[in-house]
């Protein structure tokens, strides 16, 4: 009986990828309102608990309140099952809490809303603290800050008539404008990359890259050096952002905790012989320090879905419109890469299969976030009109999306990305389609933006303080 009842709870599975995937459907916003899922749950409880009671008595809540009562109920079977409904049960209450809220009042944008209920339902007093604390901030920011006044366009024409290296540096001082503004996470950004070299320089001292059992110099090496280009990119995408200066400060400093936490797990420990995520030598507060590296991932999961739900939330047809569209595709590739990234956490490892390798869809992914704005930049910069910009732009980020999705193919199927294979055939031109677009970008700057000579957007004559640069 009592299996029956843990097997028929499985199908509140449902309820949560409806929340998490639909969470505007005319259906989920039905079992929201009704709770139909939670109440059917609470039924299956109830049929568990009752002949659990009458056969234990009442004597059995007395184990309620010492440890080794607790351990002495759990380690019986059939109300072990039926606790795991309870949680369920309890797990979506909480899940529909926050999703009915948050629909009403829009506390945290709908893509940061459903990272919060994949947190619930994974780990649920840590989803529910997560949106306490954003729920908090943003009422904060709502009543203490108005809306920020329009700013300038982030990129603007910058002509090659002085030549092609003036062109750059003008463009590469508004960057590093950006870069002087936010020193404190551009400081933490070149210490990742600098953890990174440091750990090249290990390997070739050691002449390997393997420490104790677990411990690979290459992968935080790799790690390292990703996330401080990553975090250099996000820097410039923030004056697009149109953030208020509190809810900026407050981004600032949440990443900035995240970002370190994250460098320090992965260097220390790898240098101590210890996987930071899944160690099988470490101590068990090594093992909660890497549950602690996980939610620092899902944290800068968050941070990231905040910038990019700015930047889809703002109108396209000022000046920024292609750079804005571009970044959009960007953002899907972005978190593509973070799902991949997820699916590594899954599996405890980049494998999948005999011969896949969930790495190259996780690098994929992320330098969408480089290679499409560049396209935008590029166009911008020739002065070519947005309305003309844009069907370029489509195209690249549909080529770079396609890419993406062969290469999660190919790995699904555990096949390797560099054997002959359809999906691999379709990457590789899907890829060399992009370059194409971003050669025919690049040439129509180095004209003179004589795909559209003379009908470019009205923008500062300069490229001021944002993604100009992403294309460093």
């Amino acid at each position: 009986m009592y299996l029956v009842l843990f097997n028929v709870a499985g199908f509140a599975i449902f309820a949560w990828l409806l929340l998490i995937l639909l969470p505007t459907w005319k259906v989920t916003r039905w079992m929201g309102e009704t709770a139909v899922f939670p109440v059917i749950l609470s039924i299956l409880y109830a049929l568990g608990i009752v002949p659990l009671l009458m056969q234990a008595g009442p004597g059995m809540m007395a184990d309620f309140g010492n440890a080794e009562g607790v351990t002495r109920l759990l380690a019986n079977r059939d109300l072990a099952l039926v606790a795991w409904i309870h949680i369920l049960a309890f797990d979506q209450v909480v899940g529909l809490m926050i999703y009915r809220e948050n629909m009403q009042h829009r506390y945290v944008p709908l893509p940061v809303q459903s990272v919060l209920l994949f947190g619930t339902l994974m780990f649920g007093p840590v989803g529910f603290l997560l949106y306490y604390i954003l729920r908090a901030w943003s009422r904060g920011r709502r009543a203490a800050h108005a809306q920020p006044a329009e700013a300038e366009p982030a990129v603007g024409r910058v002509p090659v008539a002085g030549g092609v290296v003036a062109a750059v540096r003008t463009a590469a001082a508004g960057a590093l404008a950006v870069y002087r503004r936010e020193r404190m996470l551009t400081a933490v950004a070149l210490l990742g990359i600098v953890l990174g070299m440091g750990c090249a320089v290990a390997i070739g001292v050691r002449g390997g890259e393997l420490v104790g059992a677990e411990g690979h110099l290459r992968k935080a090496m790799a790690f390292d050096v990703a996330v401080g280009i990553y975090l250099l990119t996000l820097i410039l995408l923030l004056p697009l952002g149109r953030f208020s200066r509190g809810g900026l400060a407050a981004w600032r400093v949440s990443m900035t905790v995240l970002t370190l936490y994250a460098l320090g797990m992965e260097t220390v420990q790898i240098a101590r012989g210890i996987d930071p995520r899944f160690t099988k030598v470490g101590t068990v507060t090594d093992q909660i320090l890497g549950g602690f590296f996980f939610l620092a991932a899902m944290g800068m999961i968050v941070t990231f879905a905040i910038v990019a739900w700015k930047v889809f939330s703002r109108r396209m047809d000022g000046a920024d419109g292609p750079l804005l569209l571009a970044l959009r595709y960007g953002a899907v590739a972005t978190f593509g890469a973070f799902a991949a990234g997820m699916w590594m956490s899954a599996v405890q490892g980049s494998r999948a299969g005999a011969e896949g390798s969930i790495l190259p869809l996780h690098a994929i992914g992320f330098h969408g976030l480089q290679a499409l704005p560049l396209v935008a930049i590029l166009l911008t910069w020739a002065g070519v009109a947005a309305h003309r910009a844009r069907p370029w732009i489509h195209a690249a980020g549909f080529a770079w999306l396609a890419a993406c999705a062969a290469v999660a193919w190919q790995t699904a199927q555990g096949r390797s990305v560099l054997e002959l294979a359809p999906a691999n055939g379709i990457a590789a031109g899907s890829l060399l389609a992009w370059a194409v677009v971003a050669a025919m970008a690049a040439r129509t700057w180095m004209r003179g933006g004589t795909m559209d000579a003379g009908q470019g957007a009205h923008a500062s004559p300069v490229a001021s303080a944002s993604a100009a640069s992403l294309v460093g």
